[in-house]
Order: C-alpha cells, then sequence, then structure tokens
C-alpha cells in the first residue's frame, strides 16, 4: 500500500515538514497584524468584492493554461501530498473527473474537477465556495484561544509574546505554571515548536527557536496526554485519531540511547525509526537526561513532542473505537464558532475514552487544510472515508 513515510530532515525543529525560514518570517510579520484589520474590511466589503476575491485565483489558473505557462495532469501519482492524493481517489470512484496544475514541469496543489456539469477550481480540498469565507485567521493560535474561551471552549492557559518581548520575557514566564510550551503564532505540523520548558534559560532558547520562523510567538501551559486530531466535515466530526509520542521505560540497566536502538529494532511494521537529531537531545535536556544516563527502573520517558507512527510513536483512529461521547459536542460546537465547513482540531486529551468533563484538556489549533490522510493510514482502528464526506457537500 502506498502510505505517507518521513521525509529527509533538512531543519530539526522543522521535522520533516522543512520549509524557507526567512520567508516564514517576514509572512508572520506582514500578515498576523494586517488579520484583524483585513477581516474587518472583509466583513463590511460588498458581495461583489467577495466574488473578486474568489474570481481572481481562478482566472490566473485560466491565464497560465491559455500562455502555456503551466498543463494539466490527470496522474493521480503526481499529487503533491497524500491529503489531495486521498481527494483525487475518492473522485476518480465517483466518476469525477480531476486534474492538476503543472506550472513549468512543477505539479502544485492546485486542481480543477469537472463536477456537476461545472469546473470547479481549488487548493487540495475541494470546499464549496460558500463556505471558503473566515470570520478571522483560524491558524492564529492566538486568534483561535481568544474565541473558544469566549464560549468556554477548554483551551490551555496563553499568553501571546509581543514582537518586541526582551524586556518582558521573565514577567511572562512567570506567570505559568511550569512545564510550559513556546511556539509560533501561526504554523503547523510542530514546527519550532518547544514543550517541557521548566527554566528561564530553556524558555530563552525556545524563543530564539521559535521566532527563527515567525517574529510573533505564543506561550502556554504545558497539557499532558496525547495529541488527537478532531476533524469536522459540514459541522460534525467525522475523525478523531490519537497520536502517541515515541517513548522508553528504564529498566535501570540500559542507557537511554541503548532503549532506543532496542525500541527500533522492536518496532511493528509501518511504524518509524526515533531520529536521534539535535531537537531530541535539546528535548531530553529539558527532562532533565542526557541521551547517555542510565533510566531508572520504571521511569516513563516521552522522547519528543512529535506524535505518531512516523516519529516511533502510535496512532489510533477511534471515533467508531473508543471515544467518549462527551466530546462530540464540544467539539462541534468549536467547529460552529469557526465556521469553517471543513477543519481539523489539535487537542491535547490524558484520555479520549473517558469524559471530557472529568479531565484536563484542551483545543491547541486549528487546521483550515487539514491533513485528512491521518484518518486513512492510522495503525488502529478504522479508517474513515473523510474525502467521501468532502465530495459530499456538493451534493
Amino acid at each position: 500500500m502506498i502510505e505517507p513515510q518521513l521525509k529527509k530532515i533538512s531543519c530539526p525543529y522543522c521535522g520533516d515538514a522543512s520549509i524557507n525560514h526567512t520567508l516564514s518570517y517576514w509572512k508572520g510579520l506582514v500578515s498576523i497584524p494586517l488579520d484583524n484589520y483585513t477581516q474587518r474590511i472583509i466583513k463590511h466589503a460588498p458581495r461583489f468584492i467577495e466574488e473578486l476575491a474568489d474570481f481572481v485565483p481562478v482566472f490566473l489558473f485560466k491565464i497560465l493554461l491559455f500562455f502555456g505557462l503551466a498543463s494539466l495532469s490527470g496522474d493521480v501519482d503526481k499529487a503533491n501530498n497524500f491529503r489531495s492524493r486521498i481527494i483525487w481517489e475518492e473522485a476518480k470512484r465517483r466518476g469525477i473527473k480531476m486534474e492538476q496544475l503543472i506550472f513549468f514541469g512543477k505539479p502544485l496543489d492546485y486542481y480543477r474537477a469537472l463536477l456537476n456539469g461545472r469546473v470547479v477550481y481549488f487548493e487540495s480540498i475541494p470546499i464549496p465556495s460558500p463556505f471558503l469565507g473566515m470570520k478571522k485567521n483560524w491558524d492564529d493560535k492566538v486568534a483561535l484561544k481568544q474565541e473558544l474561551r469566549k464560549k468556554n471552549i477548554p483551551v490551555p492557559f496563553y499568553l501571546p509574546l509581543p514582537f518586541f518581548h526582551l524586556p518582558k520575557v521573565e514577567n511572562i514566564f512567570s506567570k505559568f505554571t511550569k512545564p510550559v510550551i513556546i511556539k509560533p503564532r501561526i504554523g503547523s505540523r510542530g514546527r519550532h515548536t518547544l514543550t517541557n520548558i521548566c527554566t528561564l534559560s530553556h524558555f530563552i532558547t525556545g524563543i530564539n527557536i521559535a521566532k527563527q520562523i515567525c517574529p510573533f510567538l505564543v506561550v502556554e501551559e504545558h497539557l499532558w496526554g496525547d495529541v488527537c486530531r478532531a476533524t469536522l466535515v459540514g459541522g460534525l466530526l467525522a475523525g478523531f485519531q490519537k497520536a502517541s509520542a515515541p517513548s522508553v521505560v528504564g529498566d535501570g540497566r540500559k542507557t537511554i540511547r541503548q532503549l532506543i536502538l532496542e525500541k527500533d529494532n522492536q518496532r511493528p511494521d509501518r511504524v518509524g525509526v526515533v531520529h536521534t537529531s539535535e531537537e531530541l537531545h535539546n528535548y531530553l535536556s529539558r527532562s532533565g537526561f542526557s541521551i547517555e544516563d542510565v533510566l531508572p527502573s520504571g521511569v516513563f520517558l516521552p522522547l519528543s513532542h512529535r506524535m505518531g507512527r512516523l516519529w516511533g510513536g502510535k496512532t489510533k483512529e477511534m471515533i467508531d473505537d473508543g471515544l467518549h461521547p462527551s466530546f462530540i459536542p464540544i467539539l462541534e460546537k468549536a467547529a460552529k464558532i469557526t465556521g469553517l465547513v471543513v477543519l481539523g482540531f489539535d487537542c491535547i486529551v490524558p484520555d479520549p475514552t473517558k469524559d471530557a468533563n472529568s479531565q484536563k484538556w484542551g483545543i491547541i489549533e486549528c487546521n483550515t487544510l487539514p491533513f485528512i490522510d491521518l484518518h486513512y493510514y492510522t495503525l488502529e482502528g478504522k479508517p474513515r472515508n473523510i474525502a467521501g464526506m468532502i465530495w459530499d457537500l456538493w451534493k
């Protein structure tokens, strides 16, 4: 079976999803201050302005094709990622013709489909145009938490770190029960995120790492538990996958390095190796260990904030297998607040099988273009046909 594999890691803090640090930094520098003003303007803009905004990318798509600067491909194997591939494969099963934009020989993550007698243009996920507008930039972790907290949706305690933050670092750090997390306000896949921070020196190190890709940061309390991806389509919970971090348990004899090697030698099929990168060494340091330390007997030690099978952890799709029903109305209420028809919430949950109101958990971010393939390539549980639910939005 063709399925996602870990990509080459060129930046230890980007993981296998490396981005251009400089471009990301300047994007954050410009976009975050402008977001609030832009959304206010859009909110009061005449309808034709919204229609013009929808028209421009389609116009550019057609212009590139007209002048021969781009072409179209019907080869599903050229899909830019597994999210798009799953959408494409479901389209083929439904008899929907779908093609990809090829720009100067490079496949882009833009597509067109012939659907119900009309041509539809989209990026990766075919969301009907009436649902494309956003009241806020929900990828901004601060904007998301502000709105969810107003409606009593569980989120971790957080504080934005100002752009000119150096004089306020110690003051902000003092407001938190330790450990804390530092991360960019925008961005996904755990890029340049540091967790389990207990000292001011580690906190300053985390700031320096996080601000490499974004000048605006957010500090959060460290919630304990697995990272769970709740994907919602049409306001309904469509998938809930739990991902756990790679970990080892001490025996009082072996070093952490030996335990990692032993774990890698015994790993099941489809589970990746644990990468002993700079990020892992720093993570262990924040936990009070080095990789050459003998781990005391019975001590359970997570090895990374990166979760899931590709990093040596586990994944389980739980919507049909153990998810406590108390989570469903909370997540669907959160989706309604955003107004998004397709989204993915990342949550930290100690035990998804127990009542949501009996434990400390929270939504930590929103993905407006979620990787729905997470629900297909899970180690345990029944996969969910999220792509089918998305195409059903067009009925």
